[in-house]
């Protein structure tokens, strides 16, 4: 009896040993993985606080300096390499722009259908105002990052390009008498857009721009063609 509970105490030794050998590998592991997950999660959520600008646009046509916009994205950031320098990204965005001008968007009868152009209307009448286009979007980057540095930041580039679909545009005027005057109903505003985006930054802080391949106005149902380019201040939150 001595001998089997000899035995077993010897067992019960070894297998401490044994696991206790074992706990800096599992706790290694966990670390890595732990360490892993970190670098695939990087810049999955933005905040775009954006300047818009219509391209094109010449006399008497004037746009005001200011076209203040917003934009959130929600995007998965797939890493190509182990320390994430590289990296893939694609998700979902809302982006609305607005631009500020001294003129309405009108309705012309042309030889072949209906186009649209923008046309001066009287001061006595028209103060200012605006139209608000508002897109989902399908954005998708590659990503480049430096190493962190000793604050655990790094600086970062992407490039890529968006898909947007047109859910609404409205037109506000303000007359003379200080009365909003809201307009909706705008088919000839482009609605299936694409472009061409970019960022750069340090951190949380990024400077971004878009590029419209696509004119502002449908191709059938215009003639003067206006583009679109934005600029903007990105907050990356995590």
């Amino acid at each position: 009896m001595l001998r089997v509970y000899g035995l077993v105490l010897v067992l019960v030794c070894l297998s401490n040993v044994g696991f206790s050998q074992e706990d800096p590998s599992i706790d290694s592991a966990a670390a890595e993985m732990v360490e892993e997950d970190k670098v695939k999660h990087q810049d999955l959520f933005y905040i775009d606080l954006n300047w818009d600008r219509l391209l094109g646009v010449s006399a008497p046509i004037e746009q005001k300096w200011f076209g203040r916009g917003i934009g959130l994205g929600l995007l998965y950031d797939q890493p190509l390499n182990k320390n994430g320098n590289v990296s893939v990204a694609a998700g979902v965005d809302f982006t609305s722009h607005n631009y500020y001008m001294n003129s309405i968007a009108t309705r012309f009868k042309g030889p072949n259908n209906c186009y649209t152009d923008f046309s001066i209307v009287r001061d006595s009448v028209y103060t200012r105002g605006k139209i608000s286009v508002n897109y989902v979007d399908i954005p998708f980057e590659l990503r480049f990052r430096l190493n962190p540095d000793k604050n655990g930041n790094r600086w970062k580039l992407a490039l890529g390009g968006k898909v947007g679909y047109k859910i609404q545009a409205h037109e506000k005027i303000i007359n003379n008498q200080d009365i909003k005057i809201k307009t909706y109903d705008y088919p000839h505003i482009t609605r299936l857009r694409y472009g061409l985006s970019g960022r750069v930054g340090y951190g949380s802080i990024m400077l971004s721009a878009f590029y419209s391949l696509t004119p502002f106005f449908d191709e059938d149902h215009s003639i003067n063609q206006y583009n679109t380019f934005t600029l903007g201040v990105t907050i990356v939150p995590f």
